[in-house]
């Protein structure tokens, strides 16, 4: 959303020492100064426990300067922002709307924002949208026009598929496992590799998966494989659980469950866990007496040759609904098309809201993607998203686009 930075200048000279504090919107009631807002924790589901396993949100090498602890470095940015904006940004990314839009109106009443006054012009927009407060948005709307004497943004009527629960997957073919993975896990995979016979991106729900071996590991290993090889992506949530449990099953120096061993390093190379997955394949060729399995690095990837006839095309990076205690397979078809080029585009309009836990997965998965050489442009996210991005230091290794209306 670009709007101009200039208000229209005073008819008369002002005769005070000091400038005026710009003046908010006209259609708000003054306020009388308060304490800043805090955020109020409120009772949220549980995510799955995968979702939350490694909240280390930055990556080796791929920031300018890493923490030794591996901590989202949030100061540095903070103070190129002010404080009202980056609190919003975090209210909203917990789903506190109205405690947002709090934050936002006070500072444009009471606050000289400088350079960031249109951000925060444009963040309220997003909030009355969000919130569905048309009469609220259509008033500030008013107000926009007076002063900044350009046209504002315009009230969207949202559609029922942006708030789809399959919107995080863009509504891939999907098969879920349950319980042990054995043998019986055959009948499921099998619908898995009918369902990829139809579409180019498959998705396997991995993580009501309690336990599994080495047959059913045999199962998933030989699906997965056949799957690729016929050219198809398969996106697995709920990997990381799996590779936790593989992890607890296999001891160095102990020959059995082999295919146990192989399954992990498959879901360590899909996660793009190569220290682990390195450390993991030293052990395997010790125990088995082989030589070690080698890392298949992003972009390097073999892929046979194209079939005569046209495939369907896989479809783009999207991001798009509300984006909650996301686990890293939410943000896998970027690696998709890290695959296809140097540059990862990814499509954000219809991204509503993305929480916190997501956001720092998020800057994993580009931290990688930028250690693999890669460039990754966010576009069109909304202004409440794009302020959250920058706070936690994603705009450092990303381009950064927020819509412009």
């Amino acid at each position: 959303m670009a709007f101009s930075i200039f208000s229209k200048k005073p008819s008369s000279p002002v005769h005070s020492p000091k400038a005026p504090a710009p003046a908010g919107p006209v259609g708000m009631k003054p306020a009388p100064v308060r304490a800043p807002v805090t955020p109020v924790m409120r009772p949220v589901p549980t995510p799955a426990e995968d979702d939350l396993v490694s909240l280390d949100f930055t990556m080796p090498d791929a920031l300018d300067a890493v923490h030794p602890r591996h901590v989202i470095q949030v100061e540095e940015v903070a103070r190129q922002m002010p404080g009202a904006i980056e609190q919003a940004a975090m209210l909203y990314s917990a789903n506190q709307v109205d405690e947002a839009c709090a934050v936002i109106e006070a500072a444009l009443r009471e606050k000289d924002l400088g350079v960031h006054g249109q951000r925060a012009w444009g963040m309220l927009f997003d909030l009355y949208q969000m919130a569905g407060r048309r009469d609220a948005f259509e008033s500030l709307a008013l107000d926009f026009a007076a002063r900044f004497e350009t046209s504002p943004p315009t009230w969207t009527d949202e559609g029922p598929e942006s708030r789809d629960p399959s919107a995080m997957t863009g509504g891939r073919a999907f098969v879920s496992l349950s319980g042990i993975l054995n043998a019986k896990a055959q009948t499921p995979l099998r619908k898995l590799l009918k369902v990829a016979e139809q579409n180019p991106v498959v998705r396997l729900d991995l993580a009501k998966v309690s336990d599994a071996d080495e047959e059913g590991c045999t199962e998933l290993r030989n699906t997965i494989a056949a799957i690729r090889k016929a050219k198809r992506e398969i996106v697995m949530g709920g990997a990381e659980r799996l590779a936790d449990i593989l992890a607890r099953k296999i001891v160095p120096g102990v020959r059995e469950n082999e295919h146990v061993w192989l399954l992990l390093l498959d879901l360590y190379q899909h996660l793009l866990r190569q220290e682990a997955f390195e450390e993991t394949a030293v052990n395997y060729a010790v125990t088995f007496e082989v030589s070690p399995p080698s890392w298949d690095a992003p972009g390097a990837r073999k892929t046979s040759p194209p079939p005569e006839a046209p495939a369907r095309p896989v479809e783009g990076c999207v991001l798009q609904g509300e984006i909650v205690a996301a686990g890293a397979d939410v943000f896998a078809m970027m690696r998709v098309q890290a695959e296809k080029g140097d540059e990862v585009i990814v499509d954000c309009q219809r991204l509503q809201r993305m929480d916190f836990v997501s956001a720092g997965q998020l800057l994993n998965v580009v931290g990688n993607l930028r250690a693999a050489g890669k460039r990754v442009r966010l576009r069109g996210a909304n202004h409440l998203v794009a302020a959250l991005w920058e706070v936690i230091g994603l705009g450092r290794i990303a381009v950064i686009e927020p819509r412009k209306n």
